[in-house]
């Protein structure tokens, strides 16, 4: 697997955005066994745009349901100011609007669960792709 900014051997730069505290600390300690280091944890979509501004992020779990600015709503100002960055929306629910608008945005969707591995997996193919959007 692929880890980190292309010709590097550093891990996938990760942020997690959640807004509940222990689902950010499972994500933390589930991921650091994928290759990947969580730079970064948001409570919503206003503190994840300020951390992709501040500091160096590969890819992002997003929690679609956050106050204050939802998953629905960050994403296109991720996509149109950050468009190396990639996203995987990570959800405890997801019906047929939210699973369309996912896939219109072009948004890897995955449902919340204890395994990590799907995730991570999904995690660097969204780096992945975005850095070969970016670089065409």
């Amino acid at each position: 697997m692929t880890a980190g900014p292309p010709g590097t051997d550093t891990p996938l730069r990760v942020l997690v955005a959640d807004d509940e505290p222990d689902v950010r600390l499972l994500l933390r300690l589930g991921l650091r066994h994928h290759d990947i280091s969580v730079v970064g944890e948001a409570a919503d979509g206003r503190e994840v745009l300020e951390l992709c501004t501040d500091m160096e992020v590969d890819a992002i779990v997003l929690d679609l349901l956050m106050p204050r600015m939802n998953g629905f709503e960050v994403i296109p100002e991720l996509q149109r100011d950050h468009p190396g960055i990639g996203i995987v929306a990570y959800t405890a629910v997801a019906g047929d609007f939210v699973r369309r608008e996912m896939s219109r945005l072009g948004i890897k969707l995955l449902l919340k669960s204890g395994d990590a591995e799907p995730l991570a997996r999904a995690l660097h193919e969204a780096f992945a792709a975005a850095s070969q959007a970016t670089a065409s």
